[in-house]
């Protein structure tokens, strides 16, 4: 079970980091609207997997 645990918490942190860079991503000229868009989009769906990963980790623990 811990081993779970471990590869949960793993992907929960890994999308943490990855919503960090698309974050600095923000302050960068990304060209147009539809990069801006879709940069926002795979941040919202991040904190969608993040939010899962912890509720997940909340019911296993």
């Amino acid at each position: 079970m811990s081993e779970k645990i471990d590869k949960i918490t793993k992907l929960a942190n890994e999308a943490k980091k990855e919503v960090e860079r698309l974050e600095d991503k923000r302050q960068e000229n990304l060209g147009n609207s539809i990069n801006y868009i879709e940069n926002e989009l795979q941040i919202q769906r991040l904190y969608a997997q993040v939010e899962a990963y912890e509720k997940v980790l909340d019911v296993v623990k």
